[in-house]
């Protein structure tokens, strides 16, 4: 089996199944708002064929709220995945049926078809996290054909991260936001993300089998030049596969670690140990 993926815009990923056709949606931003950079390269007409969409938090460019009333309307089969945060008022702020949700929180583990689905706390400038451990920002973990794929959402570094993500294991795929912080927009309500910087380092101590930097392109006010992304990498870790894809290109997933053969410096450590 082979899995795909197309970016479109900030960081919206479609992903699917190319030979059973599974499909899903991460963080789609679909509003025809006006300060958008973007025109949609998908529209709600299109999504059809998509099982659920994952939101990896409650901010208008992840969980587009009025995309998923319409959504929900359109396609009536399809279901939605949020953080357990969320469960008490978002489906009757949306006006959707509870029945179609799905709610993740660190330690949850979700089968949804041939779709596995684990979280991963995110800090979007804090964790905040609730008295009842639930966190408003995650990270979702998914398995498809046996490709592992890291989608960050928006996180900052925070004490934890690089242990949280190497517990689950090597990933195949890495979706990283870049767009950074600074005063000027946290002072008037833009919380920010990682730096390319700590976002390549990050990539670096993970060493997926590919990286695709996000959350860059959407509005002109919080923006970053990926390439700056792919300079870092390159020149840091060169061994690490890049994609800088604009929205609406389709990229071929690697193929899963498992049905790799391993590489020099893993038989190299291997042989050190003997």
């Amino acid at each position: 089996m082979a899995v795909q993926f197309m970016r479109t815009g900030q960081q919206g990923i479609l992903l699917w199944d190319t030979e059973t056709g599974f499909k899903v949606g991460i963080d789609l931003f679909l509003s025809d708002r006006e300060d958008r950079l973007l025109p949609n390269v998908v529209e709600i007409g299109d999504l059809g064929d998509v099982a659920c969409l994952l939101g990896t938090h409650d901010h208008a460019d992840h969980i587009d709220r009025e995309a998923w009333k319409e959504i929900a309307r359109v396609h009536p089969d399809m279901g939605f995945v949020v953080p357990a945060y969320f469960e008490r008022h978002l489906p009757d702020e949306l006006e959707i049926s509870r029945d179609r949700f799905l709610y993740m929180n660190p330690g949850t583990q979700m089968q949804l078809g041939p779709l596995t689905i684990e979280a991963v706390p995110a800090a979007h400038e804090f964790l905040n996290r609730r008295w009842d451990g639930c966190y408003p920002y995650l990270m979702y973990i998914l398995t498809l054909s046996g490709v592992r794929i890291c989608h960050m959402g928006d996180t900052c570094l925070y004490e934890g991260i690089y242990k949280n993500l190497r517990d689950l294991g090597r990933f195949d795929i890495l979706f990283a936001p870049i767009n950074g912080r600074d005063a000027a927009r946290y002072s008037r309500g833009c919380i920010g993300n990682m730096t390319y910087q700590e976002a390549a380092d990050l990539a670096g101590a993970l060493r997926p089998g590919l990286v695709v930097p996000g959350h860059y392109d959407m509005f002109a006010d919080n923006s970053e030049d990926p390439e700056l992304f792919r300079a870092y990498m390159e020149a840091k870790y060169p061994w690490i596969p890049v994609a800088v894809l604009k929205p609406g290109e389709v990229y071929d997933a690697p193929a899963p670690r498992e049905k790799q053969g391993k590489s020099l410096l893993e038989l190299l450590r291997q042989t050190e140990g003997k």
